[in-house]
């Protein structure tokens, strides 16, 4: 499972070949199977079983099996699990410019350049059911496919790949042009909330209250509520335990740490409210979390 991260600062890949995929499988009854985050890198998301609602920024999309989701850097996305059943993505995540060419172009200048300047943008959602051509979809199965078998050569078909997907989107008619105008309130509650998220993941260890977080952007406390369960979809305590609580998940499946040692690291100082948070959101509790990666399922 992912452990939280309002923005990553992990490596994805090496810098060599900055393109890394990750293989993420929730049970049923785990309700974030992708918590807020954001980073420089696109990011691919596909989703190989279940059913689930991504959030990109603002908005909600609807994802089921053998669908994708496009990500572009910068962006915070977050994902739950809007069925009572399992659930198994898989996210690609690389360096837009690692596709890029030497040289200024004919390919640069047309496809690429537009893309990394942000004017041009890639379909977010790419659904067979919605029309996508089946082939971009396949474009995607094939990425995976070749990345976990690992063949001679297997990064030069996977940059290979990328570029085919982009130009199938291009041959398709469907990049997108971004929409500048009246985006730049938007771009400010980005911004601030990134902010706010920053700040609760540098100060998650230690008591926080309702006006501190507020004073971060310069709001009042009602306001800041509102604000904050807009851009996020959670109150701001609730997300600053799920803060902790990732935090102790990973503390946990390292095995070096008892539950009590992962509760107190994390930030709670009661036992009992951090059994009862636990399980709200691991659906399971601290000791049967330990003991279930202890296992190596």
């Amino acid at each position: 499972m992912y452990e939280h991260r309002y923005r990553e600062n992990k490596l994805h890949g090496v810098p060599e070949f900055p393109l890394n995929i990750y293989k993420v499988k929730h049970p049923a009854g785990v309700p974030s199977i992708l918590p807020i985050h954001w980073h420089n890198e696109m990011e691919i998301i596909y989703l190989a079983q279940g059913s689930a609602l991504f959030r990109i920024e603002n908005r909600e999309l609807s994802l089921c099996e053998g669908e994708a989701l496009v990500v572009h850097p910068g962006l915070l996305h977050s994902g739950t699990n809007d069925h009572d059943a399992d659930v198994c993505y898989y996210s690609i995540v690389f360096k837009l410019s690692w596709l890029s060419s030497y040289q200024n172009d004919r390919i640069q200048e047309l496809f690429l350049g537009p893309i990394l300047q942000g004017t041009d943008r890639l379909p977010t959602l790419l659904s067979a059911s919605k029309g996508t051509p089946a082939k971009l979809l396949e474009s995607i199965r094939q990425l995976l496919s070749r990345f976990e078998e690992r063949l001679p050569a297997y990064e030069l078909s996977l940059k290979g790949l990328l570029l085919l997907f982009i130009a199938d989107i291009c041959q398709y008619g469907l990049m997108e042009k971004s929409i500048s105008p009246g985006v730049r309130h938007r771009r400010e509650d980005n911004q601030q909330i990134k902010k706010v998220l920053t700040y609760m993941e540098e100060h998650s260890h230690e008591k926080l209250e309702l006006e501190q977080l507020a004073a971060v952007v310069s709001l009042s406390r009602s306001h800041f509520c509102t604000f904050f369960k807009t851009q996020t979809g959670m109150r701001p305590m609730e997300y600053v335990n799920f803060i902790r609580i990732n935090k102790a998940a990973g503390l946990l499946r390292s095995g070096a740490y008892n539950v009590l040692e992962a509760a107190l690291e994390s930030g709670f100082e009661h036992a009992s409210y951090f059994s009862k948070w636990f399980r709200f959101y691991m659906n399971m509790t601290p000791s049967e979390y330990k003991a279930y990666h202890a296992s190596g399922l």
